[in-house]
């Protein structure tokens, strides 16, 4: 179940739903107020909460995966919190701090000002993903096959989905009824959210991993697909046949460091990679 952030969208995951298509059941869907779903009459946590346990009934799914991203994960740590879960992905957010200093007055002023029904203000969003969003080395070409994949959205609703319901947001508190298998992925380079964050949600999470998936941003499931998928599938697997998380996520490194087959272009395993090719990974805190 991948849960997009803010000013997200359902086709944010575009590598993870091509590459697991047929071997995995996959959800994908767009927040309340973004894309084409309703718009909540007040935009909160616990109502993004609701409406994702709401959504899995509705398909009948039980004990999901679910795979949160930026403000995303906040909806995966509080649903973890409240509902029988399998397995958690936390990626590029945490369980607090996820709003950079620069975010509250620019979207007020896009609020006020209305300029999100103007198109012409994407190249903001441009200037923002190659400054903060990206690696300096992630190719021009997947940057702007994100853009692309992922136009900043024109309706009111997803804007205040931000300011009304992820502003503020802390799970620190309680956050060890969470206590299932999670893996916490984070790119060094990522100007959102701090990576200081992400491992220091990962120290608060009993028995989780943190990855840093090197040469990577916010998006390091875009940047280094091949790689990310890798953590994906060995979170999976710890799931169906019992297994450690950290066991299972070195395997998938080593795995990567002895095989020979050719990874995709940005894949931390290309041989380009002049710092370590894969995800270095910290040890659980048990």
């Amino acid at each position: 179940m991948f849960v997009h952030g803010g000013l997200g969208s359902l086709w944010n995951p575009y590598p993870q739903l091509a590459a697991f298509e047929g071997n995995h059941e996959l959800v994908t869907y767009a927040l309340a107020g973004n894309g084409n779903s309703t718009t909540r009459p007040e935009q909160s946590l616990a109502g993004h909460v609701s409406d994702l346990q709401s959504l899995l009934d509705e398909l009948d799914v039980t004990n999901p995966i679910v795979h949160g991203h930026s403000y995303g994960t906040a909806v995966a740590i509080e649903y973890a919190k409240r509902h029988p879960t399998a397995g958690l992905v936390l990626h590029a957010g945490g369980d607090h701090d996820l709003t950079p200093a620069w975010e509250k007055p620019l979207l007020r002023l896009f609020l006020a000002l209305r300029l999100y029904h103007i198109p012409t203000n994407d190249a903001l969003v441009r200037q923002l993903a190659y400054s903060v969003g990206f690696h300096e080395e992630t190719s021009e070409a997947v940057v702007e096959d994100f853009l692309q994949s992922n136009p900043l959205p024109h309706r009111r609703s997803a804007w205040t989905t931000v300011t009304e319901a992820f502003w503020g947001y802390d799970g620190r508190t309680d956050i060890e009824r969470v206590g299932v298998p999670t893996l916490v992925i984070h790119g060094p380079a990522d100007g959102i959210v701090p990576v200081e964050v992400a491992r220091g949600t990962a120290s608060r999470i009993p028995g989780s991993v943190f990855c840093q998936v090197q040469r990577t941003g916010h998006v390091a499931m875009i940047e280094r697909p091949s790689a990310y998928n890798s953590l994906l599938e060995a979170l999976v697997e710890t799931i169906r046949d019992d297994r450690d998380l950290e066991t299972a996520v070195r395997e998938s490194i080593d795995g990567k460091h002895s095989s020979n087959v050719p990874d995709d272009r940005n894949s931390c395993c290309s041989n380009r990679c002049t710092t370590p090719p894969t995800p270095a990974v910290v040890a659980p805190n048990r």
